[in-house]
C-alpha cells in the first residue's frame, strides 16, 4: 500500500517548500559572476512557473532567490569591489517584487495543502499507520517516493512523460514563445522600459489573484454552484447528482478562469443554465421559480378545456371567473414571441460547463511535464529539449578558431514552458581563447541580453580542437558554476578531429558537484581524487533531447558581429 506522503501530485505544505528552498549549497568560492546568473536564473524561473500558475514551484524559487541575495552574495568577498557593488544593485531591485509575491503566493500554497490534509484524514483510517509511519523514515527509491517531494509536480495537472510527448511538448513551446515574444515586442513598440513590464507583468496577474481569491472565493464558487445544482435537481423531479456534478478533480490553478467564465456568462444572460437532456425536451418552466419570486402569488392553473378561448376579450360574460393567464416565456427572454416550441428551438445553445476538461479553453488545460530523470540524490531534472541543428552551426561558428587550435565556447539559452527546458538561441560572448581554455569576458553584457530577451542560461558548449571529448578540470569547475542551482544545467564538449566528436555530460551529485565545488586547488590542470565526477546527460538515459523541429537563432556579442544576417526561425 502506497503511503499519502509518497503519492505524486500531493500539495506539499510551506515548511516542506522552505526547507528544499533553504537546501543550497552556500560556497563562496564560487565567483560572482557565476552566482549573478544563478540569481537571474532563480528570478526568471519563479516569473514563468507564477505565470503558468504552479505555485508551490514559483514559491521554493522566489523563496530562494532571496536566501542567496541575503545570505551569500551580501558577504561574498567580491561584493565589496566596485563591480560587485554595481552588480549588486541591479539584483536588488527585484527584492520587493519577490517578497510582495511571496507574500500573496503563501497563502495559496498553504491553502491547497489545508484542503488536501482535511481530505487525506478522512481516508487515512483504512490505512494502516505502522506503513505510514516506516515510509516516512525510508529514503525516496522509486519514481512515485521522488516525485512526492517535487514541488513543480505538487499542484493539480495533468502530467505527461516529456521523451513520450516530444511532438507536443515542442509544439506548445514554440507557441507559448511565440506568444511571449509578440507580447514583449508590442510592450517595447509602446516605449515601455523592461523594469516597467515587469512591474505591469506582475501587477495584471495579481489583478486575477487577489486576497479574497486566495483566501475564500473558491469556496463560495463552489457552495453557490451545489446549491443551484441542487435547486435545478429539485425543480425537475430528479434528486440523483448528474455525472459531472462533481469538481473535487477539478485542478486549482484552472479555477480562476472557471469562475471567470462563469461569472460572465451569468452576467450575460441573468441565469446559469441547467444542462439539457438529450432524452427528453428541455421543459423551459423550471426557470419560472426565478420570475416568480418578483411576482404576485399566482392562483392554481386552470384545467385545459376551462380558459374559454372566445371570452378572452370580454370578461364580463364569463361563466366562471377566469384565473389570470400563466406568465409567458417573454418574463425572460423579453424580446421573444413565439411559441414556446419555437423558443426551444431556436434558443442558443447553453455554454458548455467549464469544469468539463473538453470544453475548457486551451489556456486552461494546464500540462505539467514530469522530470526525465532524477540525480543521485534524489533531486529532480526537468527535460531539456535541444535543437539538433545546433551543435553544427556552432562548429561552422567555432570553424577558424578550430583550424588555428584554439578553443570557444557559446551559451545555451532558453526558458521554461510547461515544468521542461527549451533552448532557443546560441549566445556567442566575448571570450579569450587558447589552445586549451575559453574564458567569457564582459558578463555584464550577457546577463543583460538574458533579462531583456527573457532567456534563461541552461549550460553552455565549447570545443576541444587538440583533445580527445572529455571534461577537463576546468571544464568541470565550469560546469558547477551552472548546476549549483540549475540541476539540469548541461555542458557540450565537441572534438571534432577524434571518436566520439561530441558529448553531452552533467556533473554528477554526489560526488561530482559538492567535491568540485569544494576544490580549491588553482591550477588550471589538476587531479580529482573522486572517480565518477561526470556522466552523459543525452536521452538515453539522460534528460536531454535533441529535436530536428526545434528551431532556434543565434546571437553574437562578440565586437563586430554581424548579428543581422542572422535570423530566428518561428521564434
Amino acid at each position: 500500500m502506497t503511503s499519502s506522503l509518497s503519492l505524486p501530485n500531493r500539495p506539499l505544505s510551506v515548511k516542506e517548500i522552505s526547507d528544499q528552498a533553504d537546501a543550497f549549497e552556500r560556497n563562496t568560492n564560487i565567483p560572482l559572476k557565476a552566482w549573478l546568473r544563478t540569481a537571474h536564473t532563480l528570478y526568471h524561473e519563479g516569473e514563468v512557473y507564477m505565470r503558468e500558475g504552479n505555485f508551490a514551484q514559483a514559491y521554493l524559487l522566489y523563496l530562494r532567490y532571496s536566501t542567496l541575495l541575503v545570505d551569500v552574495l551580501k558577504i561574498h568577498p567580491e561584493a565589496k569591489s566596485p563591480e560587485g557593488k554595481k552588480a549588486l544593485k541591479s539584483q536588488y531591485q527585484t527584492v520587493n517584487i519577490v517578497l510582495n509575491n511571496l507574500e500573496k503566493i503563501k497563502p495559496i500554497v498553504q491553502r491547497e495543502y489545508e484542503e488536501w490534509q482535511e481530505s487525506e484524514s478522512r481516508r487515512q483510517a483504512t490505512r494502516d499507520q505502522e506503513q505510514v509511519d516506516r515510509a516516512k523514515s525510508q529514503t525516496p527509491s522509486t519514481y512515485e517516493d521522488h516525485a512526492s517531494i517535487d514541488p513543480a509536480l505538487s499542484s493539480s495537472a495533468r502530467l505527461l512523460d516529456a521523451g513520450e510527448n516530444q511532438e507536443l511538448a515542442v509544439d506548445l513551446a514554440q507557441r507559448e514563445l511565440q506568444r511571449r515574444d509578440a507580447s514583449r515586442k508590442a510592450t517595447r513598440k509602446a516605449g515601455v522600459s523592461h523594469q516597467e513590464e515587469q512591474k505591469r507583468r506582475i501587477a495584471g496577474f495579481w489583478d486575477n489573484w487577489t486576497h479574497e481569491l486566495a483566501d475564500r472565493q473558491a469556496d463560495d464558487e463552489e457552495a453557490f454552484r451545489k446549491q443551484m445544482e441542487s435547486t435545478r435537481r429539485r425543480l425537475d423531479g430528479s434528486e440523483e447528482p448528474r455525472p459531472d456534478d462533481s469538481t473535487h478533480d477539478l485542478p486549482r490553478p484552472q479555477r480562476p478562469s472557471a469562475r471567470q467564465s462563469v461569472t460572465s456568462d451569468t452576467r450575460a444572460s441573468g441565469y446559469r443554465y441547467p444542462s439539457i437532456s438529450k432524452s427528453e425536451p428541455v421543459q423551459y418552466d423550471t426557470l419560472q421559480p426565478k420570475v416568480r419570486r418578483d411576482l404576485p402569488a399566482q392562483p392554481p392553473r386552470p384545467p385545459k378545456e376551462s380558459p374559454y378561448p372566445q371570452f378572452r376579450d370580454s370578461p364580463s360574460h364569463l361563466p366562471t371567473p377566469l384565473a389570470p393567464e400563466r406568465p409567458g416565456k417573454e418574463q425572460i427572454y423579453p424580446e421573444r414571441t413565439a411559441s414556446a416550441s419555437e423558443q426551444l428551438q431556436e434558443r442558443p445553445t447553453p455554454p458548455p460547463k467549464a469544469r468539463d476538461p473538453a470544453s475548457m479553453p486551451a489556456k486552461q488545460q494546464r500540462l505539467t511535464f514530469k522530470p526525465a530523470a532524477y540525480l543521485e540524490n534524489g533531486e529532480p531534472i526537468r527535460p531539456i529539449f535541444l535543437p539538433a541543428q545546433l551543435r553544427d552551426r556552432f562548429l561552422s561558428i567555432a570553424s577558424e578558431n578550430t583550424r588555428r587550435g584554439l578553443e570557444m565556447c557559446g551559451i545555451l539559452c532558453g526558458t521554461a514552458v510547461n515544468n521542461a527546458l527549451f533552448v532557443r538561441c546560441l549566445l556567442i560572448p566575448e571570450q579569450k581563447c587558447t589552445s586549451d581554455t575559453c574564458e567569457t569576458e564582459n558578463e555584464g553584457s550577457m546577463l543583460e541580453y538574458c533579462i531583456n530577451e527573457d532567456l534563461l542560461m541552461l549550460g553552455w558548449i565549447h570545443t576541444h580542437p587538440t583533445q580527445t571529448c572529455f571534461m577537463s578540470s576546468r571544464d568541470l569547475h565550469t560546469q558547477s558554476g551552472y548546476q549549483v542551482m540549475m540541476p539540469e544545467s548541461i555542458a557540450i564538449v565537441c572534438a571534432p578531429k577524434f571518436k566520439p566528436s561530441y558529448g553531452i555530460f552533467r556533473l554528477t551529485n554526489p560526488p561530482g558537484l559538492p567535491h568540485v565545488l569544494n576544490c580549491t586547488q588553482s591550477a588550471t590542470f589538476h587531479q580529482h581524487h573522486v572517480d565518477n565526477l561526470y556522466t552523459q546527460a543525452g536521452h538515453p538515459p539522460g534528460h536531454v533531447y535533441e529535436n530536428e523541429k526545434l528551431d532556434f537563432y543565434v546571437h553574437d556579442l562578440r565586437p563586430g558581429a554581424h548579428n543581422s544576417t542572422l535570423q530566428r526561425k518561428n521564434f
